[in-house]
């Protein structure tokens, strides 16, 4: 009788395990936790190629390679922007060059929008579209206050000579300009310069 059964309890234990082998996927997926890095962060990073304002022309991209160590979820990610407008020098007008800051390219290949300044003192920030939208309502004269260039659209005196209150910078696509140190010189920024971006808006990866 043992010899009839041991065929049989044999074949159930092969069958089980080419069931349990046909059940198991191939590659087991490891599930990432969601990380938001909060507005307000900066991030170190350096320009991944060259830059001159004698060469460069509206559209262009550059790339800003992350290097900042204290934002593991950010290693080997990339800051895409673009060349919004170059104007050459001339006269004693000095050279200038804006541009935009659009997504960042994760490591793992994921494309994500961002909002984010880059901080330098050569560097003046603006909103182009914010500053639009809040110019519509102040088309007329305005008593105590000034619309301004840059990334605040509306300063208020509040009180005679008294302190500036001053509009927090709105969202949505953020740029700069940078304008060359003196007349008749291009702007020229070598691969390699340090590039510090503050993010305007959480940045949730991935």
């Amino acid at each position: 009788m043992f010899r009839t059964l041991q065929p049989k309890i044999l074949g159930a234990i092969a069958l089980f395990g080419i069931c349990a082998a046909w059940l198991t996927p191939a590659h087991a997926t490891t599930l990432v936790p969601s990380q938001t890095v909060r507005a307000g962060t900066r991030i170190a990073c350096v320009l991944d190629k060259p830059v001159n304002s004698a060469t460069a022309k509206y559209g262009d991209e550059f790339q800003l390679r992350v290097v900042d160590t204290s934002h593991p979820a950010l290693a080997g990610s990339k800051i895409v922007g673009y060349i919004a407008g170059v104007t050459q020098p001339s006269g004693l007008d000095r050279a200038k060059m804006s541009f935009f800051l659009t997504s960042i390219h994760l490591a793992n290949g994921t494309k994500k929008s961002i909002s984010a300044y880059v901080v330098n003192k050569g560097v003046v920030n603006y909103n182009p579209v914010a500053q639009q939208a809040a110019r519509q309502p102040m088309t007329a004269p305005m008593p105590n206050g000034v619309v301004t260039p840059g990334p605040v659209a509306w300063q208020m005196n509040i009180g005679g000579g008294g302190s500036v209150s001053v509009s927090n910078r709105p969202s949505g696509l953020l740029g700069g300009t940078v304008y060359a140190k003196n007349a008749h010189e291009p702007i020229v920024v070598p691969a390699g310069t340090p590039v510090t971006v503050e993010l305007q808006q959480d940045l949730t990866i991935p």
